[in-house]
């Protein structure tokens, strides 16, 4: 089951995710949030995800295509030591900008 939180800077969109990314199904609340979002500068604060199958992956990128598409960009922060092996073995972190900290991440937009 995910948990999130959506929160907003000066510049940026945080979507915090929490648990286990396991289904569409996980994603339909979150995904309705992102449909009304205004800012598309979007840090994903990701500390506390557990778990990420392709469907969650697959979800990061729709993410990243629609703040491009929408002028932005998405970014990651806070990567744990699991996700960071997994985003090796399927390149994502050639896809996306991975920051150590959610500071470093909105210092990204600040630029």
């Amino acid at each position: 089951m995910i948990q999130y939180f959506i929160s907003n800077r000066d510049h940026t969109t945080c979507i915090t995710l929490e648990g286990k990314l396991l289904s569409d199904a996980d994603l339909k609340a979150v995904s309705a949030e992102i449909e009304k979002l205004q800012n598309w500068n979007i840090v994903l604060d990701l500390k506390d995800l557990s778990h990420v199958n392709s469907s969650g992956i697959a979800f990061m990128v729709r993410i990243l295509t629609r703040s491009r598409v929408n002028g932005g960009d998405t970014v990651m922060a806070s990567v744990n030591s699991n996700l960071k092996k997994l985003f090796a073995i399927t390149k994502m972190h050639e896809v996306f900008t991975i920051y150590s900290t959610v500071e470093e991440a909105n210092n990204h937009f600040n630029q």
